[in-house]
């Protein structure tokens, strides 16, 4: 699962992001300050993200640049992250059948937030959002470089870093080989159709993988 930063809530339901008034002085080893941090974003159903850009992705005129079609400029970089960030937590919602909402939250070791509700805790995980970029723009670019290049996080222990597979190459979870990580958990998501009307998700690479499929979110 998500590794979780726990804080306290009421009674209000899965809906409700946590505040800075649930935040526990310490739990999990997490300080309060970056508790306080998680508490105090604003949080999206990951659903209604994807529904919403899927929406504005049909207006665009064909002939667009190709960079713009694909969120890859500077000015929507941001978009990009938060689209990424909610691929992933819907599916992972939709696969543990745990509902969970996102804040797109750029920081030195993470893009976004999750969280989600537990047995009337909330819980928070921070996000770093990587990619197998297509080959057309780096043909040696691999999930495993990807995940190499995650052994120089330290002091990490809360971080989940979700991987975007964004190749249609092969892909064989087994045949990789995990490094000794200091991260809390390690996914791979991505594309399973050409139309990129169907996603999977495998994970957690730091313990047992499994593996499961959701459908892009119509609206």
């Amino acid at each position: 699962m998500l590794h979780p930063v726990p804080g306290r809530i009421g009674s209000e339901g899965t809906r409700r992001a946590p505040t800075m008034s649930d935040l526990p002085p310490k739990r999990g080893g997490v300080a309060r300050d970056r508790a306080r941090a998680f508490g105090s974003l604003t949080y999206r159903d990951p659903r209604e993200v994807l529904v919403e850009l899927r929406r504005v992705e049909r207006l665009i005129p064909p002939g667009t640049d190709p960079k713009i079609r694909h969120l890859r400029t500077h000015d929507l970089r941001d978009v990009r992250e938060l689209r990424l960030a909610s691929l992933f937590c819907y599916g992972w919602g939709q696969i543990s059948v745990q509902p969970m909402l996102v804040a797109h939250a750029e920081a030195q070791d993470y893009d976004a937030v999750a969280t989600w509700i537990d047995s009337d805790t909330a819980n928070f995980a921070p996000i770093q959002i990587k990619e197998v970029v297509p080959t057309d723009l780096n043909p040696e670019a691999t999930v495993q470089a990807v995940i190499d290049d995650l052994t120089k996080y330290r002091d990490s222990r809360d971080l989940t870093v979700a991987v975007h597979l964004n190749q249609s190459a092969r892909f064989s979870p087994l045949a990789l080989k995990i490094p000794k990580l200091d991260i809390a958990s390690l996914w791979i998501f991505g594309s399973v159709t050409p139309d990129q009307s169907r996603w999977g998700v495998w994970g957690n690479f730091l313990e047992t993988i499994q593996y499961g499929e959701f459908a892009y979110p119509e609206g």
